[in-house]
């Protein structure tokens, strides 16, 4: 009996020493995001801790012209002190079979510099009238005219 007075009391000590402690009143209510790019005003933004990217891009005044959102998730809810990163449209220059140079037309996913040689072959004899006149240059078949057929003009 005595052990357990002993026990209970220390008990009742531990409990009334120890009290609870509301953490909310210490958890953060904003974030702060860095935005850049393609993007109207770029900077820090404090704001809402549930903030997502499209909360976030309307207080940076939205995106410029050629921004590229395809791959931003505009629901996400970024972590505090995050980047975000508005990427441009990149814009090609297409290459023209009837006046490029043997090195721009050896630029071209899988042409090298003897298909390249060809094609300035070829149209010197007879300029190209059509993209898919190319075929007809030795070396440059129907998978090679698919990989190169949007980055090439007349």
């Amino acid at each position: 009996m005595k052990k357990m007075m002993v026990v209970l009391f220390f008990v009742l000590l531990l409990c009334s020493r120890y009290q609870f402690v509301d953490m909310s009143q210490y958890e953060s209510k904003t974030k702060s995001i860095e935005v850049k790019g393609a993007i109207q005003a770029p900077g820090v933004y404090e704001v809402d801790v549930h903030a997502s990217v499209e909360d976030i891009l309307k207080k940076a005044q939205g995106c410029l012209d050629n921004a590229d959102t395809s791959s931003l998730n505009l629901s996400l809810d970024l972590p505090d002190e995050s980047v975000l990163v508005i990427p441009e449209i990149k814009e090609t220059a297409l290459i023209s079979i009837n006046s490029a140079s043997e090195e721009e037309l050896d630029s071209l996913p899988g042409v090298g510099p003897a298909i390249a040689k060809r094609i300035v072959a070829y149209r010197m004899e007879k300029p190209f009238q059509s993209l898919e006149e190319i075929k007809e240059v030795k070396g440059i078949g129907d998978a090679m005219y698919a990989k190169i057929q949007n980055m090439i003009c007349l």
